[in-house]
């Protein structure tokens, strides 16, 4: 009587697949079989259908799926019809069943809008079934139904009008994992509960927001939701490697029929057992909150275990294996890791010109990541070596226990399930070649235990850390720096984090053993880029240095990247070459196999088969150290620029005092507006930003108030108007209620005070785009903080007319872009600091007067006109006589040509970082 009074949809389901099982048995049909039972809705939504027809005895072929209702829900209700499209939407599958014991409807996906299910038929015999009770006493009736239903399908999916599809399919679509991660709010939300509850898991909170966050390049996303995606991949990662691992373990899949009541603290230690037995703890170890999750949300975690059992995920094909794990990578990249992923060919050029020996070099990445990488290195090891050789030889480590659990899905393949993986989890910095490191081979349970060692190849994409992520590496900073000696020798506090790494990891590299590693471009026109260099090649042979020509290599990310390949020696010698190259071509042009074959020998051997794809600048330490002088080490090199070491030139330093635009604080009172009143002697010009700035000549049209006097000089003298302006403002408060004369105070002036010695002769953009040029003042002038100004000093106001012509020459507008880099965005990162410290102009001093005047002359027509953007500028008849002109004056014995090609191509590479290479 019980059974009748609690019977619902689930026992229902449960019979009806009970019995489509035993109607099937024996049969010839399309639709081989039925599960579902354990993926029924106890909590929180069903997130498979309620029944699954499969098309073969693996149930790797999904059919349909049905959703169920009883009587008291309307056949077309929008929920039930809603649901059922979700799910079959997930699935990938082509139709599904409603059925709610009264009647029975099949909608089949509408070719032509491929987004709606329409209606296909209907099945109404039971229509006299009004409610729960009616169900169970018309059994006989349904259980009939079922029949007709099962054979109409069958003759759909015989005929081919409706086809079903394979679950690795499905999978890879991502659809199954977006329904998980729609709990995402559910388990922030009850990650804000925990926080609220519990202080330590806090701080754990805190700290794991330190060290993790700034790697997921999701900075402005909250912690918590952050975290909570990783529970939820962390999950559907564990359970699908455990079924795959059933496969190999056929005692295994008893453990995996986990009941609904089990907690995740209890299947956290079914998952304990497992490796404990078959290795793989970066699969299954815990990490932070896998147990803060709603019953809702880990009801539906449940619900795919189970899913993955009916299917027996674990006796499908090795080809569909090794796709379920290529594809378990590709989902978890693409929804929490996708920006800082490296891109496959990417990964695949460096391991290629980096490891010296595929059949012997041991190789590790430290920096795992979602372990494009080390999967390349691990593929050029099979290529040559068997695969049990290639497991003993291939290392991964990361600090981030969701990179560890992705880089073994990106390493496994079949041949390797039974065989010892060498992943662990470490923080870079804390690799010595004393660590204890531990393993299992899965075939047999034995521990292995090894030092760690050294390595002959170290490959890694590292890690791009913010300025505001600074703060979790303070001690690997601080012990790096100390190896160095001397305090003095100490790297800049503005170094990326990544700059201190191949430092650290030198200790577990074998001399001679060679290092590749993708870095930021802002290393090439940095003064921390200039400390990095120093030390690096004290350590490292600087063997190569490549950039894109063709585009970002990361596609969500504006982080431009170099690839740096190094040889750790301790014959350090000036005569050793770096070569300098450029990707002409994208990276997907290098998928055909022959192309990346000549291109990898191209730059192994620094011979250029084809200058379409690629350039290489070849060029010793000791000239490098040279161009040092004038901060043109890095970008520059790309070129083959050497002529330049034997320019006459002039610091302009020595010519100029350089400076940031104004940054007084308070607009609203040093740009008044129209009609403030103040008196023309306190009234200085200034100049708000570079749009305003179209030519050679700059006029700044703004106002600015710039008031020396005290309050008693205004009164005496009777200058109301600025006295009223500066009273206007003594009361007023910021907007953390601190008042102006206290926020605006500097020493030696009144607090609202701008001093007229910051008067400008010239000024240009901290930004340079696709215009190059220095505009001078028509007269003494402000500038805004977002503009570097140059005041001419008093000895060399006579040179003014020939700096200003000089400044503008290709010449100087070449060593901008070379002792600079460029951004993500295409602008150039141009710092006031490395200008004043580098920037060098032809040394016009020794020219006689009729030579200066050519060039002075030779200008003028520039200035009469906009700007043009440099491509275009460089094709027009009045630039290139004024180039000409400097050419010829100098005796510079470079062709015009020559220097225009050079100045196009470093405008081109950083332009060229707005495009998204296609990888």
């Amino acid at each position: 009587m019980n059974y009748q009074v609690n019977y619902n949809e689930r026992s229902w389901a449960i019979d009806v697949i009970g019995f489509i099982k035993t109607y099937l048995h024996n049969k010839t049909f399309s639709v081989k079989d039925a599960g579902g039972e354990q993926t029924l809705k106890v909590d929180g939504g069903a997130l498979f259908p309620d029944v699954l027809l499969f098309g073969d005895e693996s149930s790797s072929l999904i059919l349909q799926g049905w959703e169920l209702k009883m009587p008291d829900t309307p056949i077309n209700d929008t929920e039930f019809m809603e649901n059922a499209q979700i799910k079959a939407n997930a699935l990938g599958l082509d139709s599904f069943l409603l059925w709610n014991v009264t009647y029975a409807h099949l909608y089949v996906r509408d070719k032509e809008n491929p987004e709606t299910f329409v209606f296909k038929k209907s099945w109404d015999k039971l229509h006299h079934v009004k409610n729960r009770k009616d169900v169970l006493s018309h059994k006989k009736q349904w259980q009939d139904l079922t029949k007709e239903i099962i054979n109409d399908l069958n003759e759909l999916f015989t005929s081919g009008e409706l086809e079903g599809r394979r679950f690795i399919e499905a999978y890879e679509s991502g659809g199954i994992i977006s329904l998980i991660l729609k709990n995402t709010a559910n388990v922030t939300e009850q990650l804000k509960q925990k926080i609220a509850q519990d202080s330590n898991f806090k701080s754990k909170l805190t700290i794991w927001k330190l060290i993790y966050k700034s790697e997921y390049g999701k900075n402005d996303e909250d912690e918590k939701e952050l975290l909570a995606k990783n529970i939820l991949s962390n999950w559907v990662g564990k359970f699908l490697f455990a079924h795959i691992l059933s496969g190999f373990h056929t005692n295994l899949r008893t453990d995996l029929k986990i009941d609904e009541t089990a907690t995740p603290n209890e299947v956290l230690d079914i998952f304990k057992e497992i490796s404990n037995r078959y290795n793989f703890w970066t699969i299954f170890s815990d990490s932070l909150g896998l147990d803060v999750i709603p019953s809702s949300t880990w009801s539906q975690l449940l619900q795919f275990n189970n899913f993955l059992y009916d299917i027996k995920l674990g006796s499908i094909s090795q080809e569909s294996l090794s796709r379920i794990l290529e594809s378990t990578v590709n989902v978890a990249v693409r929804k929490l890791r996708g920006q800082y992923t490296t891109p496959y060919i990417l990964a695949k050029l460096l391991v290629s010109i980096t490891v010296k020996n595929p059949t012997k070099d041991k190789v590790i990445d430290p920096c795992s990541g979602s372990g494009t990488i080390i999967r390349s290195a691990m593929e050029q090891k099979i290529s040559v070596v068997n695969f049990d050789e290639a497991s003993k030889l291939i290392y991964a480590s990361d600090q981030d226990h969701q990179a560890n659990q992705i880089t073994t899905f990106a390493l496994m393949r079949p041949e390797l399930m039974n065989l010892p993986v060498r992943i662990f989890n470490e923080d870079v910095f804390n690799l010595q070649p004393d660590l204890d490191v531990e393993f299992k081979n899965p075939s047999n349970g034995k521990i292995l235990k090894e030092k760690l060692g050294v390595f002959d190849t170290i490959v890694s994409n590292f890690p791009f850390v913010s300025q505001n992520g600074r703060k979790q590496y303070g001690n690997a900073i601080q012990m790096v720096n100390a190896s160095f000696g001397d305090r003095s020798e100490a790297l800049s506090g503005k170094s990326d984090i990544s700059a201190y790494i191949p430092f650290s990891l030198s200790k577990i590299l074998k001399d001679n053993g060679m290092m590749g590693i993708i870095i930021t471009n802002a290393w090439l026109g940095t003064d921390w880029g200039d400390d990095f260099f120093e030390k690096l090649v004290k350590t490292y042979h600087l063997k190569t240095v490549i950039t894109s020509g063709a585009g970002r290599w990361f596609k969500n990310s504006e982080v431009v990247t170099n690839i740096l390949v190094l040889e750790k020696t301790s014959k350090i010698s000036e005569k050793l070459d770096t070569d300098f190259i450029i990707l002409k071509k994208p990276l997907i042009d290098l998928t055909d196999n022959e192309t990346f074959d000549i291109t990898v020998a191209e730059i192994q051997t620094g011979t250029v088969h084809d200058a379409e794809s690629l350039s290489i600048h070849s060029i010793s330490l000791e000239n490098l150290k040279k161009f040092q002088k004038y901060g043109l080490r890095g970008t520059m090199q790309f070129l083959e620029c050497d002529w330049i070491l034997n320019l006459k030139l002039k610091p302009l330093s020595s010519l100029v005092k350089i400076s940031r635009g104004e940054r007084r604080g308070w607009n609203d009172m040093f740009y008044p507006e129209q009609g403030h009143g103040i008196e023309d002697i306190y009234i200085r010009p200034v100049l708000k930003n570079s749009r305003s700035l179209t030519g050679y000549s700059a006029k700044a049209e703004q106002e600015a108030f710039s008031c020396s006097a005290t309050i008693d000089e205004l009164k005496s003298k009777g200058h109301t108007g600025a006295l009223k302006w500066i009273r206007k403002f003594e009361n007023i408060t910021n907007s953390d209620n601190q008042p102006l004369v206290e926020v605006l105070a500097r020493s030696n002036m009144h607090w609202y005070e701008m001093q007229t010695e910051n008067l400008a002769d010239y000024v240009f953009s901290l930004n340079f785009d696709k215009r190059l040029f220095i505009s001078k003042f028509d007269e003494p002038s402000f500038a805004d903080q977002r503009l570097v100004c140059m005041k001419t000093k008093n000895n060399h106001l006579k040179d003014d007319a020939i700096l200003h012509a000089l400044l503008n020459s290709a010449i100087s507008y070449l060593f901008i872009e070379g002792m600079f880099f460029g951004k993500g965005l295409g602008a150039l990162d141009l710092n006031k600091n490395r200008f004043e410290k580098y920037m060098h102009i032809l040394d016009f001093t020794t020219l006689d007067k009729d030579n200066r005047n050519k060039i002075i002359t030779s200008f003028e027509p520039l200035k009469s006109r906009r700007v043009m953007d440099i491509f275009d500028e460089l094709e027009s008849e009045d630039r290139i006589n004024f180039d000409q002109t400097i050419i010829d004056v100098f005796r510079i014995p470079v062709s015009l040509d020559k220097i225009y090609e050079d100045l196009v191509t470093l405008v081109n590479l950083r332009q060229t970082a707005k495009i998204t290479e296609l990888s």
